[in-house]
């Protein structure tokens, strides 16, 4: 009975440990986006690829190396929906991460020192860019449709999880757009921006769509907030204070 119960333990125990392997759409926030300067390899794989498991061992090697500092995470793209996100069109797909950013991202089988390098090369790279716009922060906002034709849920979806993309898409509809529908279409998308990653764009884009729809209070508050966050980094005001001049002059 003892033996039967070390044995059944040690199973267990295994299959634990390699299910910490995986990490899924609820577990990318405190595992793959950790803010802790530490190089991650965000591996898009699923049972029945052969090329994934082609690549399993060489996988498992690097993992277990501990001359090689990296961590990295499977994802199952049977059970998940951060790769369809990131639009990961084939696998195995490799993202390699620090900070929370995407650096650079590789496909296919390679040999175990060609992933080494990569990986090694990646982590020698400056952090820059917007966090990784995988579905896993929550929004206090609902997506607004537009009366533009391509203003509809489905496309906004497809943007929802890219502070970056929100805040392009923002600033097209604030430069070319006036129907009421659609402005407030674009207050919920940078919103959303902000939410997910707050910067001087964002909130440039968003003072400058609070002055266009008459918010001039709210407009100006902001305006003063990109401008001192621009002074305080050395960043031209230029463009923010005309519109600070533009509201206090109205």
């Amino acid at each position: 009975m003892r033996v039967l119960f070390i044995i059944t333990f040690l199973l267990f125990l295994s299959s634990s440990l390699q299910a910490q392997d995986y990490v899924t759409d609820a577990t990318m926030e405190e595992t793959v986006m950790a803010i802790d300067d530490q190089i991650k390899v965000l591996y898009f794989t699923a049972p029945w690829c052969g090329p994934c498991q082609y690549m399993s061992p060489v996988i498992k090697s690097i993992a277990e190396d501990s001359t090689v500092q990296v961590t990295i995470y499977k994802m199952n793209t049977d059970h998940n929906i951060t790769d369809d996100i990131l639009k990961v069109r084939s696998i195995p797909t490799y993202f390699y991460i620090k900070n929370g950013r995407k650096l650079g991202q590789s496909s296919s089988v390679m040999r175990r020192n060609e992933m080494v390098q990569l990986i090694e090369r990646h982590d020698r790279m400056t952090v820059k860019g917007d966090l990784l716009p995988y579905r896993g922060k929550p929004s206090a906002y609902e997506i607004v449709a537009g009366t533009h034709k391509n203003l509809h849920k489905k496309n906004l979806e497809q943007l929802w999880y890219s502070a970056k993309q929100l805040n392009e898409l923002s600033w097209k509809i604030y430069q070319n757009l006036t129907d009421q529908k659609d402005l407030a279409c674009a207050i919920t998308l940078i919103n959303r921006s902000i939410e997910l990653e707050e910067n001087n764009y964002n909130l440039q884009t968003k003072a400058h769509l609070l002055h266009k729809i008459g918010e001039n209070k709210e407009a100006l508050k902001t305006a003063k907030a990109v401008k001192k966050g621009a002074d305080r980094k050395g960043v031209s005001t230029v463009t923010i204070q005309k519109l600070i001049d533009k509201i206090e002059a109205e």
